[in-house]
């Protein structure tokens, strides 16, 4: 069967910032994409609008041809670069009705923008994606729309030559690999293993510490070398082009400042990992990335 990414929007050139990342998915892995466009009235719009149930019936369906018309349009266009493409329209708030339409397609994948325009219409975006993301199962790519990026054009694939995975060494955080590795290799990407073998922590009631990811601060980052080694060993009798690299301080600040020196072009982890004094609490460190960083970053819910 072949590969499903599931592209959410809500007709804003915001959230269509998406569509790049999904256009290079679609032609590396290869796979089809699924346009999906959900159309709700709240309760509480229906109230202010104060329409009777025929005319409400009559907005929501011209609500419902227009989304159908945007997604055509845009299905028109990636199907002339050679994409398989398909829309979808849904009646439902939006976060709902992209988590119960992927789980009852199986699909794969879900690409979409942290932020859009919102409205009866349209939803805000931001929260939308932060819904999805604590309910999905499925692997959830996100795409940090930026009012300067609304001019670039979707219709040419986002680079995607330089991925950067972060492993706090537990088995729960390589957990992201088997969805990675067909990605990496999809590609032709360069795969950096990334850890902080040495993280910087403050707080009004312990001050600042230096915590070893694991073993003693003396022996931290050999420890650290030699486990991303082992790693990338088994992904490189795989084919893929891999590498290491390690930096001490703030977990969430050393990931972020490391993709933006080595301009990578995807980050790709777990939301959770081990937590406590020894390991880092990856999903409060995934949520920082994603409000502090720039780059797109792939996330799949730890099992």
């Amino acid at each position: 069967m072949a590969t499903r990414i599931l592209v959410p929007l809500d007709g804003s050139p915001l959230a269509e910032q998406a569509l790049g990342c999904a256009h290079a998915l679609a032609r590396g892995l290869p796979a089809e994409l699924i346009l999906f466009r959900a159309v709700w009235i709240p309760p509480d719009v229906r109230e202010l609008l104060n329409e009777s149930p025929v005319e409400l019936n009559t907005i929501l369906a011209q609500a419902k041809t227009e989304a159908d018309e945007y997604l055509r349009g845009l299905k028109e266009q990636l199907g002339k670069l050679g994409l398989d493409v398909r829309s979808v329209v849904r009646e439902g708030p939006a976060a709902e009705a992209i988590l119960e339409y992927a789980m009852g397609e199986k699909v794969d994948q879900i690409v979409m923008a942290t932020h859009g325009y919102s409205g009866f219409k349209r939803w805000t975006h931001g929260s939308v994606a932060e819904r999805v993301l604590q309910a999905t199962e499925v692997p959830l790519l996100l795409v940090r729309a930026d009012e300067r990026g609304v001019a670039q054009s979707w219709q040419q694939p986002a680079h995607c030559r330089r991925i950067l995975a972060p492993l706090d060494g537990s088995p729960t955080a390589e957990q992201i690999l088997p969805t990675l590795t067909p990605v990496v290799r999809a590609m032709g990407a360069n795969l950096t293993l990334f850890q902080v073998p040495i993280a910087y922590s403050s707080g009004a009631m312990t001050g600042e510490l230096y915590l070893p990811l694991q073993g003693v601060l003396e022996t931290a980052e050999d420890e650290s070398r030699a486990y991303l080694g082992a790693v990338a060993g088994r992904l490189a009798a795989q084919g893929l082009d891999v590498t290491t690299a390690i930096a001490n301080g703030s977990v969430a600040n050393c990931i972020i400042e490391y993709a933006e020196a080595n301009r990578v072009d995807l980050i790709a982890m777990c939301t959770h990992g081990r937590t406590g004094l020894a390991r880092w609490a990856l999903g409060s460190v995934a949520d920082r990335i994603l409000r502090a960083g720039s780059t797109p970053i792939l996330l799949v819910r730890a099992r």
